[in-house]
């Protein structure tokens, strides 16, 4: 029988799974030969493994024994020009993966929408060219909600845009200012630079589609960040 490989993306407040689906399954379903998704931090998973192709992590990392530093990938692995030594392996990972999607020979800008929302410039040559972070849609409700006596926290963010321009409701009101706040953050950037605009992360959905309506082009990538690890996991193994 085939071996299952996986790869794991610890984030802030999520894991993010690549699972390669055996060669038959994938040929008989027209499936990609790599199944990705995205859920609240659990061990269990783990658990269930017997090995793991790759992993990284920028959220905390438990201690677990599949989770052993000669699989992590690390920074100065990912292939992207000139980059810190603070940046963070999901902006590289997407910003690299995005760059090599769009011919590896136009400059990009890359948001990836999650627990912070990070923008990401590479330039024409594939190198780390700047950014901008932001709280991203639900930590800047907590914080609200948190840092105020009467504002609560809204019990679902699935509906940001509900309620008109200026809704009257206050849960409404509030997701609506998060959201407006990040398109307006992202219209911005594209003014300022209006290099090919990727979008990914949990909250890229609403965003990319508000943004499409206005006017811009976006390429909306919701598993970029794993397709650049698992390419990256693919071609060390094959050395």
């Amino acid at each position: 029988m085939e071996a299952q490989q996986h790869c794991l993306l610890i984030g802030n407040s999520r894991w993010h799974w690549a699972e390669r689906l055996p060669a038959g399954l994938a040929a008989a379903s027209g499936a990609d030969a790599w199944r990705f998704s995205h859920g609240l931090p659990t061990q269990t998973r783990l658990d269930d493994l017997s090995s793991l192709a790759g992993w990284a992590a920028v959220g905390p990392v438990p201690s677990h024994p599949l989770l052993q530093s000669t699989c992590r990938l690390g920074l100065g692995e990912i292939p992207l020009g000139e980059k810190p030594p603070w940046l963070g392996v999901d902006r590289a990972l997407a910003g690299w993966g995005a760059w090599v999607r769009a011919g590896q020979s136009s400059p990009v800008m890359v948001v990836d929408a999650g627990t912070v929302l990070s923008l990401t410039r590479v330039s024409k040559t594939g190198c780390f060219a700047g950014g901008w972070l932001a709280a991203g849609i639900s930590l800047q409700l907590r914080a609200m909600a948190e840092g105020t006596v009467a504002l609560q926290l809204p019990g679902s963010t699935s509906e940001l845009l509900a309620g008109g321009d200026f809704p009257l409701d206050t849960a409404q009101a509030m997701r609506r200012g998060v959201a407006e706040s990040l398109i307006g953050l992202i219209w911005r950037a594209q003014e300022k630079d209006p290099s090919e605009l990727w979008l990914c992360g949990g909250d890229a959905p609403v965003l990319a589609s508000e943004l499409i309506s206005r006017g811009l082009a976006v390429m909306h990538a919701p598993d970029l960040v794993m397709q650049s690890m698992v390419s990256l996991v693919s071609s060390n193994s094959n050395r």
